[in-house]
């Protein structure tokens, strides 16, 4: 979360700058659905970062602020430090703390995990310590 007013980040932990396919679809259907038939069906987005508690990714779709969604994607991990990389899947659910027109008719969404285990967050953050991490 960015504040204008002060010029600084006030995030819990850094975001890293990712672009990865995410799944997404209303897990509940907000008071007066606006996302276009968005409730059954699953949309397929592009992250723009992603940390241990949250995300942002590129929709087609304008998604109302406080609209319970259900996320899938898939993260990479190495096991034991060794080269070979891992595929984990991870499902969560979030909240919709932002949506703002972005470029040719896109929207930028961000979100906050609500649903997450701490297994889970801590995957993501070791996630993010090893895309951070220079390759020797």
């Amino acid at each position: 979360m960015y504040n204008r007013k002060w010029g600084q980040d006030r995030r819990r932990f850094q975001r890293l700058n990712l672009n990865m396919v995410v799944w997404y679809k209303l897990f509940k259907p907000p008071i007066a659905p606006r996302a276009g038939g968005l409730v059954a069906e699953e949309r397929e987005a592009v992250t723009i970062d992603i940390s241990p508690f949250g995300m942002a990714f590129m929709s087609s779709f304008s998604i109302e602020v406080f609209t319970d969604l259900s996320l899938k994607f898939i993260i990479f991990s190495s096991q034991n430090g060794a080269y070979e990389r891992l595929a984990v899947p991870m499902e969560v659910k979030a909240k919709v703390r932002s949506c703002s027109p972005a470029q040719k008719g896109e929207f930028r969404i961000g979100v906050s995990f609500t649903d997450i285990q701490l297994e889970q967050q801590q995957k993501l953050m070791k996630f993010a310590k090893e895309s951070l991490r220079p390759f020797v």
